[in-house]
């Protein structure tokens, strides 16, 4: 089912601008709540562009599909805070198999995080053994250059309102195949991953380039996807990189200067 479009961004005038002062164009930030039948799985905030590719990709990095066909059909539901803000409701159908394996995982998370904040059990769910990458050539710092560029004018909404995240996908070739933003980077890349899902494309000797720091759960999100390398333009927690080269997922910051630093593997060859 393909959703509403949306565009993902508002005009505000500021309290204090100049008379001549135009109005500003501001990210739209917006919560959604997100469930699989009957059962709520959580409030996600985001920019609600693409959400259709938000909850494929989502719900690949969440375990709760294994492929797009998992996801039989979703609504998405237009409503309101408790203070009148504009929320959503995107509720999605699994296959039977699907959603009866969902409601035993929530069944077994209820019970093991009851302690609250800590807990192995609760450590074991975070840190779940991934399936390692087929390790893949690292690439060569003339075909890095680019990105920066490539990523910037891939954008729709980054260069009119600022204060978003983006992530784009490169064939092997160099090619951009897609860009998707939004004001979470956890997000953007849910989305762009939630899109190539859905085309069917397999993502082994892709990169996903983004704009944000690298953070564990950007480095997770791509080996689950089956990416061979992530490219950010800032730089990666020490976590991700201990992540990226446990998994053989090439990790590399691209830094201002256009200079590739590469962190996993530990001694690419160029």
């Amino acid at each position: 089912m393909s959703l509403p479009p949306a565009s993902g961004h508002r005009s505000f005038s500021a309290l204090w601008q100049a008379p001549s002062d135009t109005e500003t164009e501001l990210i739209e930030e917006v919560p959604v709540a997100i469930s699989y039948g009957d059962i709520t799985h959580g409030i996600m905030m985001l920019t609600p562009t693409d959400l259709d590719d938000f909850l494929v990709g989502f719900s690949l990095s969440e375990g709760v599909i294994k492929r797009a066909t998992d996801l039989l059909d979703w609504t998405l539901t237009p409503t309101h805070t408790p203070d009148a803000l504009p929320a959503y409701v995107l509720d999605a159908t699994l296959s039977a198999r699907r959603q009866a394996q969902y409601r035993q995982r929530q069944r077994q998370m209820l019970g093991a995080t009851g302690c609250g904040l800590c807990g192995s059990d609760s450590l074991e769910s975070a840190f779940a053994p991934l399936e390692p990458l087929t390790p893949a050539p690292v690439l060569p710092r003339e075909r890095l250059s680019p990105l920066r560029e490539l990523l910037s004018r891939a954008q729709v909404l980054g260069p009119r309102v600022g204060a978003i995240h983006a992530a784009a996908l490169v064939d092997p070739n160099g090619t951009l195949i897609a860009c998707r933003e939004d004001i979470g980077r956890h997000n953007a890349l849910d989305k762009l991953i939630g899109h190539a899902l859905r085309r069917e494309y397999s993502l082994s000797g892709h990169t996903l380039v983004m704009s944000s720091r690298c953070s564990v759960e950007l480095v997770n999100k791509a080996i689950i996807a089956g990416a061979s390398t992530l490219v950010n333009l800032a730089a990666p927690s020490t976590l991700a990189v201990d992540q990226a080269r446990r998994y053989n997922l090439n990790l590399i910051h691209l830094a201002r200067d256009n200079q590739p630093r590469y962190y996993s593997p530990e001694r690419p060859s160029l």
